[in-house]
């Protein structure tokens, strides 16, 4: 394998020393190795004798022939940095294997058919996880590397399932990827308070097979669906059903408000009725009439006195 780095400029600068990596700006004068383009980086040559065969594991020294790899790295001062690299396709010797040709890797550099190196990849990998697809795409564009969404998306996708202890309290509810339309289970660890599996529907016997295949479920916390309450009934009998603290209030909530609606008649009786204003004492209630001056006192009128 021939390792190069490339920058495209007009003037002849310095020539970098032999294996670094200079940036590349992809500007007006079109692709890289196009005309008005000038190498000022060295080759380093890291040829290998052999290459293992990435199929049946033998090795071969048959060269089958070679070409050029322009993997992106990650950026240098804002500006993009791509590598040509010149790998060689070797020819297996074995009759029987099934790749009869394959093409030389570089361990932590690049990977087959990776238009990124390992460390720009790992790079969009943990900005993807934290921000996912829209927010990183923007940030990513911020730091110099211009990349989809959905390429972002994609690299998330192909990271390998983390390893997951058994979980012994079990939390299931609903989740919804068409409001109305679409619902599937979630089910997550109580004690990590972390998402263990998705389920594509909420029928009760997805979740019986879940749970039968972990034996070792003492606690199953739910809502109030029956079909959650028929799988965890099938699939994990030993399990103890509890209600999960937020059901627990919402339903009481839900009850407690059915139950003063249904006897709003007899709280009106309970209110105290606010005593009948009567006439202003001094004013003329009519016919010529007026109110003499008065003390009110345990609802009894009396005569006030001067």
């Amino acid at each position: 394998m021939v390792v190069g780095s490339t920058v495209r400029g007009r003037g002849r600068g310095r020539a970098p020393a032999e294996g670094t990596v200079v940036p590349v700006d992809r500007g007006r004068r079109g692709p890289i190795g196009g005309r008005g383009y000038r190498d000022s980086a060295r080759r380093c040559a890291l040829h290998c004798k052999r290459c293992p065969v990435p199929v049946c594991g033998a090795w071969s020294n048959r060269v089958h022939g070679s070409y050029l790899r322009f993997p992106a790295d990650v950026p240098s001062a804002g500006r993009s940095v791509v590598l040509r690299l010149r790998v060689r396709r070797f020819a297996c010797e074995n009759s029987d294997c099934a790749r009869p040709t394959f093409v030389e890797q570089m361990p932590g550099l690049t990977r087959r058919h990776g238009q990124r190196t390992e460390r720009l990849r790992s790079t969009l990998v943990a900005v993807g996880l934290a921000l996912a697809g829209r927010a990183s795409a923007r940030l990513v564009f911020a730091l110099g590397v211009s990349v989809s969404r959905s390429a972002v998306l994609r690299l998330v996708e192909a990271l390998p399932e983390p390893e997951v202890s058994a979980p012994r309290v079990v939390g299931v509810d609903e989740y919804a990827t068409r409001k109305g339309r679409h619902y599937g289970t979630v089910l997550v660890d109580i004690e990590t308070r972390r998402p263990v599996d998705l389920l594509p529907d909420r029928e009760a016997s997805s979740l019986a097979a879940w749970l039968a295949q972990r034996p070792g479920v003492e606690v199953v916390c739910r809502d109030r669906a029956p079909f959650f309450a028929e799988g965890a009934a099938l699939g994990a009998p030993q399990a103890i059903q509890v209600a999960d603290r937020w059901h627990l209030w919402h339903n009481l909530s839900e009850a407690a408000e059915r139950s003063v609606a249904q006897h709003r008649r007899c709280l009106r009786s309970l209110v105290p009725t606010a005593p009948e204003a009567g006439p202003e004492p001094g004013r003329r209630v009519g016919f010529g009439e007026v109110v003499d001056e008065v003390a009110v006192v345990d609802d009894v009128a009396l005569p006030q006195q001067d």
